[in-house]
């Protein structure tokens, strides 16, 4: 099988050079460095110099094996898997940076300058994206998060557990697995027990956090639920006699005079009237009806 891979990978190399051996006719609309800033820099505007001091890692002016490798992700791990074997890899690392220097390299040391960069500019970039250096640039996690994360997995509907069935997101989940797995066989090793028993104990304990956040959470919404039946009910002033519809404030008048009787009689006699019925108790003296100060009448 890893001959079978070998053979394919020499294949593509081999078109790879025949198609990037040389700088004449080499097809420099691949357009790799607009795709590369979008997915791993999330960079839709940018010049070639922004480009090539982006990727200038040590600040040195000039681009060298190492930071070429790091332009196309040769050594990351999504890469390396595209490799059949260590020897393959380190073909395909030279393959590319070769490809690249006898591309941009004008005087032939070895290295890129700022200069020879701008004359060939970054769509002179080619791809390798059949040989696995897709230019990641961070860790698997990250990587998982930026490429496959944010495209099928963005909105609450793709993010239930039935909707993580992807290829890539089985491959992500069994490598956590697989590291939490290594790290039970480790901890069995310190503790001087069985791994069977070490996988329990972590049961066990995760079975013992969810039950404590499921008791933190309702405590937090009874405790919710008691500061709003605690909440005073907002009180309700009554209107300003002053600042009501005349049509309101004066509607009961008349009936009221009628119940009071006239001037003189009854419980309110002769006691200067106060009030808009009062006023209007029949025989009221003259002096009594008109408004002698604001709020009288």
């Amino acid at each position: 099988m890893k001959k079978g891979l070998a053979v394919l990978q020499a294949v593509l190399i081999f078109k790879l050079v025949s198609a990037h051996g040389h700088t004449e006719g080499h097809d420099g609309d691949s357009e790799y460095a607009q795709r590369h800033m979008a997915t791993e820099h999330h960079i839709d505007t940018f010049d070639p110099k922004s480009f090539f001091h982006l990727h200038d890692f040590n600040r040195d002016g000039i681009l060298d094996k190492d930071e070429i490798e790091a332009i196309y992700g040769v050594h990351h791990p999504y890469s390396q898997k595209k490799s059949a074997d260590e020897e393959a890899h380190q073909k395909k690392a030279e393959h590319i940076v070769s490809t690249v220097l006898n591309i941009m390299d004008k005087d032939s040391d070895g290295k890129i300058s700022l200069e020879e960069f701008l004359e060939k500019g970054v769509k002179a970039l080619p791809s390798f994206d059949g040989l696995g250096a897709e230019g990641h640039h961070y860790d698997v996690e990250s990587e998982f998060f930026l490429h496959h994360e944010e495209e099928f997995h963005s909105t609450p509907e793709t993010q239930t557990d039935e909707a993580y069935n992807h290829e890539e997101d089985l491959e992500h989940f069994a490598a956590h697995e697989n590291i939490e797995r290594q790290e039970i066989v480790r901890e069995a090793a310190y503790q001087g027990i069985s791994v069977e028993e070490a996988l329990e104990e972590h049961e066990r304990a995760e079975a013992a956090a969810e039950a404590r956040i499921k008791e933190l959470r309702e405590q937090e919404e009874r405790e919710q639920e008691q500061l709003k039946q605690q909440r005073p009910k907002p009180t309700t002033r009554p209107a300003n006699p002053e600042k009501l519809d005349p049509a309101v404030r004066y509607g009961d008048a008349e009936k009221e005079s009628e119940e009071f009787g006239e001037w003189g009689t009854g419980d309110k006699g002769y006691k200067v009237p106060s009030t808009p019925g009062e006023r209007l108790r029949k025989n009221v003296p003259y002096k009594y009806k008109f408004r002698r100060n604001w709020g009288d009448f």
